[in-house]
Parts: C-alpha cells; structure tokens; sequence
C-alpha cells in the first residue's frame, strides 16, 4: 500500500497569504493616461479596464482568502490527524 504524503500546505497558504497581501496593496488604476494609447478604441478599452479593475481585484481576492482558509483547515485538520495516528502507535507499545 502506498504512503499517503500530504506536505507544503502550510507553505501554500503562506504563498496565498502573500499573493492576498499584493493584490490587497496594489493601486488602483487611475485614468491619468487618458488619451496616451492612441486610437480611441484604446483609450475607451483602458479606461474601462482601469474602472473594473477594483471590483475585479476584490472579488479575486475574496475568493483567495477562502481559498487560504480551506487550505489552513485541511493543514489543521491533517496534521491532528497525523498526531492522533502516532499517539495510537506509542499506546500499543
């Protein structure tokens, strides 16, 4: 029967703790380059990126944090697992 390794949970939600942490912090695209991209076309599509860019980076972001804390919980949850299994083993010595 194969071991079963579950490992770097914690690392990945450390890793989405920062990514979180960067989106969290990151500027809000500002129109302040109106009428620097040339075409109109352009200018119209920028805009309208740097307007949804904040809903976009939070509903990114809440969905990272759920994400994390699935994570951290099943870290948790394998870890007390993992420690239950050595306790059984050390009583039956």
């Amino acid at each position: 029967m194969a071991d079963i390794v579950v490992k770097d949970l914690a690392d990945l939600a450390r890793d989405l703790s920062e990514l979180i942490s960067q989106f969290e912090g990151a500027l809000d695209f500002q129109n302040e380059y109106k009428g620097h991209w040339g075409q109109l076309n352009a200018n119209l599509s920028m805009g309208d990126f740097a307007d949804n860019w904040t809903g976009s980076r939070d509903k990114m972001v809440e969905s990272m944090k759920k994400f994390r804390e699935s994570v951290e919980g099943a870290d948790q949850a394998w870890s007390e697992a993992e420690r239950q299994m050595l306790d059984s083993l050390e009583e039956k010595k």
